[in-house]
Order: C-alpha cells, then sequence, then structure tokens
C-alpha cells in the first residue's frame, strides 16, 4: 500500500512536466536571443531569464523523471529524452554563471544551450506524438528527405478511385491507426504491453487479453475504449486527436466483416449510414453507379470528332464533364467499314455506347469492334452480326448489353456469351436461338437477362 501511495504522487507531480516543459523554454530563447543585443543595459534582464530558465528546468526535469516512472515510453526513446533533458538543465544552471562574461563565450553558449533544447523537445514530441509527428503532414520534398514514407492516405482523392479497388484495412483504418494509436503502441512504447503497429500485433493483444475479436465489434475492448467519454482515464488515445465517429464505424464495419486485413471495401457490405458518412468526409461514393459514371477516359479532340462526322457518326456525351461517348449512326445513313475502322482506331477508349443498329456490316466488317476497350453497350440488331462477332468479343470487361435482335445467331452463341463477365443483358429476339437452349442458359447464368420474345420454361436441375 505504501508503495502504491508513493508511485500515485511521483505521477500526480509528474504530471505537471508538460505543463512546466514550456517555462524553461521561453525563458532560456529569450535570455539566448538578449545575448545578441548590444550594450550592458540588457545583462540584468539577462541574468534573470537564466536564473528563472535555470529553475524551471530543474523543476520541469525532476517532474519528467517523476513521469517516466510510471509510463511505458520504451527504453531507448525515454533515455535520451531523460538525459538530454536533465543535460539542459544543467546547462541552464550553468548558464548563470557563464551570462556574466557576456561577449563571444556566452552567445556560444547560449547556441549549445538552444541546440540542446530543441534536441530534448524533439525527443520529448516523439515520446508523445510518435516519431513522424513533425514531417507527417510536411510538403513531399521534406517529408522525403526526411526518410518519412507516406502512405497517401492524406492526398488521396476518393473521389476518383474505383471503390473496388479500396481495401478496408490498408487505405482506410491503418492510416488512423497509425496517427492515433501507434504513438503510445510501438516497438519502443508499448503502452499495456500492446503494440499497433502492425496487424499481427493487434491480434495478439496485450496484457488485458484480446484487443478485438472478428465478427463481434460490440464486444471488442478496442471499439469500448475508443469510444468512452474523453473524460474517462481509459478512453483512447488518451492524448491527441481521437479516432472520429467515421472512424470507428470503419472499424465496427470491419471487425463486424471478420477483421480481413485483405479484404477488399465492398458496397453491398456497408450500411447506409456508413456509406453516408464516407460520401461526407472522403468524397468515397459507394452509391451504386452506371460504368460510364465510374470511366476515366480523357475528352475526344474536337478535331477527331469532326472528321468522324464527316463519316456520318453522331457523337453524343455521355456526362458532361466525363469522356465517356455515344457513338452510332446518322439517321437514314449508312457507315462503311472503313468508317468503323477509323472510329476503332481515334476513339478507342472513349467509346462506350455503340450502335451499328441496321447497318450492313458482316464478317470481318466489324473485327474493329474487339478494340473498344471501354464498350459497355453494343446494338448489332439487324446487321450481319453472327456467332463469330460475338466470339471476338469475349475479350471486353465491361460490356453489359448486347442487342443481336434480327441476327443470325443460332444456339452456339450461348457458348460465346459465356466469356462476357460484365454481361448483363442480351436481346435475341428473331434470332435462330431456340427456348431450350437459351433456358439452359439463363439458368447457368442467372445473373443475365435474355430477351428471347418467348417464355422461358424452368429447367429441372435436381436430376
Amino acid at each position: 500500500m505504501t508503495v502504491l501511495l508513493l508511485t500515485d504522487y511521483a505521477l500526480f507531480f509528474g504530471r505537471f512536466h508538460p505543463l512546466v516543459v514550456h517555462l524553461p523554454i521561453g525563458f532560456l530563447l529569450l535570455a539566448i536571443v538578449l545575448e545578441w543585443l548590444p550594450g550592458e543595459r540588457v545583462r540584468p534582464a539577462i541574468r534573470t531569464a537564466w536564473v528563472l530558465g535555470a529553475i524551471s528546468a530543474v523543476v520541469a526535469a525532476g517532474a519528467g523523471w517523476l513521469l517516466a516512472s510510471g509510463g511505458s515510453y520504451g527504453e531507448a526513446p525515454l533515455n535520451w529524452h531523460r538525459w538530454s533533458g536533465t543535460g539542459l538543465a544543467l546547462l541552464a544552471v550553468a548558464g548563470c554563471w557563464v551570462s556574466g562574461r557576456g561577449g563571444p563565450v556566452t552567445r556560444g553558449y547560449g547556441a549549445l544551450t538552444a541546440a540542446t533544447l530543441t534536441l530534448a523537445g524533439h525527443l520529448g514530441g516523439n515520446l508523445t506524438h510518435g516519431e513522424h509527428y513533425l514531417y507527417q503532414y510536411a510538403p513531399p520534398v521534406v517529408r522525403s528527405l526526411a526518410g518519412y514514407a507516406s502512405d497517401g492516405y492524406d492526398a488521396r482523392d476518393w473521389a476518383e478511385t474505383d471503390p473496388d479497388s479500396i481495401r478496408l484495412y490498408a487505405s482506410l483504418l491503418r492510416p488512423a491507426i497509425d496517427a492515433k494509436c501507434v504513438r503510445c503502441h510501438n516497438a519502443e512504447k508499448a503502452n499495456g504491453g500492446l503494440r499497433m503497429d502492425s496487424a499481427a500485433f493487434l491480434f495478439a493483444g496485450g496484457d488485458s487479453g484480446p484487443l478485438l475479436l472478428p465478427g463481434k465489434a460490440s464486444d471488442s475492448r478496442w471499439i469500448n475504449r475508443v469510444t468512452l467519454p474523453r473524460e474517462n482515464a481509459k478512453a483512447m488515445p488518451p492524448q491527441g486527436t481521437p479516432m472520429t465517429f467515421t472512424e470507428i464505424r470503419l472499424l465496427m464495419h470491419w471487425i463486424d466483416q471478420g477483421a480481413d486485413t485483405a479484404a477488399l471495401l465492398v458496397a453491398a457490405d456497408v450500411h447506409e449510414d456508413l456509406q453516408a458518412l464516407l460520401l461526407r468526409d472522403l468524397a468515397l461514393d459507394l452509391r451504386a453507379r452506371l460504368f460510364v459514371e465510374t470511366l476515366r477516359v480523357p475528352p475526344a479532340d474536337e478535331e477527331i470528332r469532326s472528321g468522324l462526322r464527316a463519316l456520318q457518326w453522331k457523337i453524343s456525351e455521355l456526362l458532361p464533364d466525363g469522356g465517356a461517348l455515344e457513338v452510332q449512326v446518322n439517321p437514314g445513313s449508312t457507315v462503311t467499314p472503313g468508317a468503323l475502322q477509323e472510329l476503332a482506331t481515334a476513339l478507342p477508349d472513349q467509346v462506350a455506347y455503340l450502335s451499328l443498329e441496321n447497318q450492313p456490316l458482316s464478317g470481318t466488317d466489324l473485327d474493329p469492334l474487339p478494340r473498344f476497350v471501354n464498350l459497355n453497350r453494343l446494338k448489332l440488331n439487324g446487321s450481319g452480326a453472327t456467332t463469330e462477332t460475338v466470339k471476338k468479343l469475349a475479350g471486353l470487361p465491361h460490356l453489359e448489353m448486347l442487342n443481336l435482335y434480327g441476327t443470325a445467331v443460332g444456339d452456339e452463341v450461348f457458348a460465346a456469351l459465356g466469356y462476357l463477365p460484365a454481361l448483363r443483358r442480351v436481346y435475341l429476339w428473331r434470332t435462330r436461338v431456340t427456348p431450350e437452349a437459351a433456358a439452359t442458359f439463363a439458368a447457368t447464368h442467372p445473373g443475365v437477362i435474355l430477351e428471347t420474345g418467348f417464355t422461358l420454361p424452368e429447367l429441372n436441375t435436381t436430376k
């Protein structure tokens, strides 16, 4: 009980260290600056500043030693800060006598004291805020010179990011953990026996047991600690900026989804309230969007578009500020195979919707189609398209709608359609496909809607 009481008193007085430590900084810097002013009239002010600086430095160093007795700050960084602070206190005390000399000697001594003060302050900041706090938000050039490898979180334009490519833990949670948790839970300062500088340590937990329970966010100690009122002694982080409501909701979502560090952010699994928070705070839109809304391509050059219009192409923007285009033939006109070739050469990335409805194109005339790499909707109804034409489209990853109404395709087309990964709707009216073949394809591809003009019977798949 006596040992516990002494420890409590030590920590009580030790926690005045962050308050007192600012006094020697002000007094000593004042003395050092005044030393460079001409004349003897400032000598009394200089001596006073040194004396006050020495007294406050000794008090701050003593409080720091007491504070260190009850904290898990990591032996190496703590020792560097402790002894640099102690050295500063000794320099400040000695400065009370050295300052009486004046001239170059005192100025040089002041420079040495200022350097020690800067070092001790920086090491103290590392203990409190983490070793990268000084340049975490510095310009890229400064961060590069300091050897700080940013994760790019603060500079990421989420509005321009494909949500399907975002890793929930690495992209959204890890930066928040590094900024608000790692300064107290790392290799050199593992408060409570807990490290959070790597995902493996998160699952290892600390002295109080597991930090998280995959699938059970509400029962996880981590969630309990970050949601405590700030005045609670166990609230985390104890100092600095706490996790935002959005970050806490993301953390809960990640844990509830199994706490998989490699998992992608799946929009369908994200609750509407969290989607709204991500849109508000990060401009990260998880709402279902058309492919053309996510397509990022440069706008077509007006001179090129003018040349294509002369070949009977009608070109329209699909979005006001986007590069995606809808291309069709001018009403009452026809295009040549050469015109299709020109279109594929000039705008292979921009054409998302293409209509060749009722155009006299067949066989090799349609060979340029696979060159439209972002093709999303394709109308070949009334053209000379065949099953061979559809086979050539297999390399198009974004083709969702294909209209083959009134073409010569037969049942063989279903094998080719199976190689279109994004396919969602196919129009097959007035073609040679049979109801049986269409029903078989529909049963094995439930995500594809077949518009055949007849009702497909349900197949018995239990046999």
